[in-house]
């Protein structure tokens, strides 16, 4: 390859992320405008694109305040939800082992069978508001029997402390397809 197609390939690629990142800033201001009124902590919004694969990243941490996302991790979906790259269902309903879409409230941690986890509180009666019930939590995957979780939003070990660290406490998850 030329020099001036490696650049004009490079150039490309920074373009895509750029314009990628720029998506999901406007995205989570789009979820602040419409539930941060519920969220103590309103500057962090983290968001989870389920039409992405499991195998890269798709959930997003973002600090409003520098419009900037300041963690990229990947995360499993429910083995209810099937056990394909994407989920290709959703539930609300207890013992469905699915994963919920809409919006959430990040509440306390705790130390659990997982690790370090992180409650959640489904902020929308038609699509999650059954998460407290079925113990739908953000944890580590290092102890999973499988890359498929139970509906919880399992991230790698390497990143779930900080993940849970960063949204603790009143700031909102969107998950989303």
């Amino acid at each position: 390859m030329t020099k001036t197609l490696i650049i004009i390939l490079l150039c490309a690629f920074h373009f895509t992320v750029a314009q990628s990142n720029e998506e999901i800033v406007q995205k989570a201001c789009e979820v602040q405008t419409k539930w941060g009124f519920k969220a103590k902590n309103k500057n962090i919004i983290t968001l989870i694109d389920f039409s992405k694969s499991i195998n890269e990243a798709r959930l997003y941490v973002i600090d409003l305040k520098s419009n900037k996302i300041l963690l990229a991790s990947n995360v499993d979906h429910g083995s209810g939800s099937g056990t394909g790259l994407t989920p290709s269902s959703f539930s609300n309903i207890e013992g469905s082992k699915a994963t919920s879409l809409g919006c959430y409230l990040t509440l306390q941690t705790y130390q659990g069978m997982w690790g370090y986890s992180l409650r959640l509180d489904g902020l929308e009666n038609d699509k999650n508001s059954n998460a407290l019930k079925r113990n739908i939590v953000v944890h580590s995957s290092k102890k999973m029997f499988s890359k498929f979780s139970w509906g919880c939003f399992s991230v790698p070990d390497s990143n779930a402390n900080t993940l849970i660290n960063l949204i603790k406490n009143g700031s909102l998850i969107y998950a989303y397809q």
